[in-house]
């Protein structure tokens, strides 16, 4: 009965925001929701949003298509800043973090962010969640926003001209863009936190639990203390703990510096978009 009535309170929410809802160029599963999970080992979609309400994974939406592939490639209002897209959303079982809803570019249309949903938890009830069997639904809408290297909010809450506040729906009858498999409490994943991971925006965001770049989790790789020998190398790992045939010119990953006597030194490095 709780799900049935928050289901009927994220649709009536949709229809007072809008008749025409948003919609994203991301693929769709084969019951009709919004594919949104990102695959970072292959560069694509996921076949399928196989994740639970308590494991990490990418998020990502492709905006292609819609009024904001050309508002993304529009001048800044913001003096120096760079144009993104944030997601304002929520879940049948109650909220999460807003401070969280930023998204970076991935490549093309395509903006995401690393999400723990149950980390993310404010005022969602986790223990409906986390009943065995159960799936998380998730509702929201796509703004856009300006960030420059000092301020992570200098446009906020900014629409194409034309364009209405409306929500996201794939269109299945309820209202949500997608939704998790269903819980069985197997893959609960680590806690981290946006500032684990250098940048996402700047310092004064500030600590966000279960929040941080698109696949940046966990590099599988162990930092062996280093000694003061010189370096004679270096190695080079994507999150995901594979290794790279060369240094990456952009994006997050992994420097391993190999010395001299044996020991080596792995630091988390990110080159911005030039």
């Amino acid at each position: 009965m709780i799900k049935k009535f928050t289901l009927f309170v994220a649709t009536f929410l949709l229809v007072v925001l809008g008749v025409n809802a948003q919609t994203l160029n991301n693929p769709k599963d084969a019951d009709g929701y919004y594919i949104v999970k990102w695959d970072c080992e292959n560069d694509t979609w996921a076949a399928s949003n196989d994740f639970e309400v308590d494991e990490t994974f990418t998020f990502a939406v492709d905006v292609t298509g819609t009024p904001f592939e050309d508002w993304l490639k529009a001048t800044p209002t913001a003096d120096g800043a760079t144009r993104s897209l944030a997601i304002n959303r929520w879940t049948g079982f109650g909220n999460v973090n807003g401070d969280s809803n930023r998204l970076k570019k991935i490549r093309g249309n395509i903006y995401g962010a690393t999400w723990n949903l149950a980390q993310l938890a404010t005022d969602m009830d986790l223990s409906l969640a986390t009943v065995e069997g159960t799936q998380t639904y998730v509702f929201g809408q796509v703004f856009g926003f300006e960030y420059t290297s000092d301020n992570p909010g200098a446009g906020w809450w900014m629409w194409p001209d034309g364009m209405d506040v409306t929500a996201i729906d794939a269109g299945v009858g309820d209202g949500a863009i997608f939704r998790t498999a269903p819980y069985t409490g197997t893959k609960t994943g680590d806690v981290f936190y946006n500032d684990d991971y250098p940048g996402l925006f700047d310092a004064s965001y500030g600590s966000v639990q279960g929040y941080t770049l698109a696949c940046a989790v966990s590099t599988g790789i162990q930092t062996i203390q280093s000694s003061n020998t010189p370096i004679v190398g270096h190695e080079y790992y994507n999150f995901q703990g594979q290794k790279l045939s060369q240094e990456p010119q952009t994006g997050l990953f992994i420097d391993k510096a190999i010395k001299a006597d044996g020991t080596t030194v792995s630091t988390k490095v990110f080159k911005p978009l030039k």
